[in-house]
């Protein structure tokens, strides 16, 4: 039986950020490509009709949005400009607070307002340390990034199948990565490259392709996390019902360990 790994490297890693709540601080994950693929090869034999199938992993595509250093100095640029409107509103706050100085009120009502004053000033500045920690953060990603893309890319039997991150008002997200890996999902069953296509995804946007795959006769297997009766503690909803599917919820925490690495933790990063 040929396999595909589909590996929607976003959605994977939040299943991960589920799975490490249940790990102390100095001690939560991070996946580790050389260790889950061949874990999850191995996960997939345990499946009724499958245990006696043998299994050739043909290719394994990561779909990713791509850093850019345009991206990144771009996001800079728009966070720093966040940085700027927020040192003016608390230049305003500050000037408040001498006016109300200057006018004759009762110890009671000023100190009311000053702390009233003081409080929005704190808040200004911890929004300023939020928009200073996205810039190093993405910073730390592009440089993360381009490091494991090369890594990859000297694998031939790995694709890293990407689109353009964007940036808008200090915030960096993907698009379109649903939609070229349910391109290449039909397209691959179209060609007959696989047998088994395994997905690394709790997208419900892939619902119907994974639904015309398995009409093409191709066997389907997702890999997720989710919580019944909890959506905002799942990574998964309707996709669950369409193929097999393997719930990371359900692996103990000594699987997790067989498949990945221990997270660094840096100096200001928060959970």
């Amino acid at each position: 039986m040929r396999v595909i790994i589909f590996n929607d490297t976003q959605n994977f890693n939040g299943s991960l950020n589920f799975i490490n709540n249940r790990f102390k601080k100095n001690k939560k994950r991070f996946w580790d490509y050389k260790k889950y693929i061949p874990f999850l090869m191995k996960k997939i034999k345990s499946i009724d009709n499958l245990n006696k199938e043998d299994f050739q992993l043909i290719k394994t595509y990561f779909y990713e949005g791509r850093y850019s250093s345009n991206l990144i100095n771009s996001h800079r640029w728009s966070c720093n400009q966040k940085i700027a409107e927020l040192n003016r509103m608390i230049k305003i706050e500050h000037n408040l607070l001498n006016l109300v100085s200057q006018e004759k009120l009762s110890h009671k009502l000023r100190r009311k307002i000053n702390l009233h004053v003081e409080e929005i000033k704190k808040q200004l500045e911890y929004k300023k340390k939020e928009y200073l920690f996205y810039i190093d953060k993405q910073k730390r990603n592009f440089e993360g990034q381009k490091k494991l893309f090369e890594e990859l890319e000297n694998n031939s039997f790995i694709d890293i199948r990407s689109t353009p991150l964007k940036q808008s008002k200090g915030e960096v997200y993907q698009k379109g990565v649903d939609v070229l890996m349910a391109t290449d999902l039909i397209h691959l069953a179209h060609t007959n490259a696989y047998d088994i296509a395994i997905i690394l995804s709790g997208d419900t946007d892939l619902i119907e392709a994974v639904r015309l795959i398995k009409n093409l006769g191709k066997t389907v297997i997702i890999i997720s996390y989710h919580t019944p009766g909890e959506p905002e503690l799942s990574n998964i909803s309707d996709l669950m019902n369409a193929g097999k599917f393997i719930n990371l919820k359900h692996f103990t925490s000594e699987e997790i360990i067989e498949m990945s690495e221990l997270k660094r933790v840096n100096i200001g990063e928060r959970d």
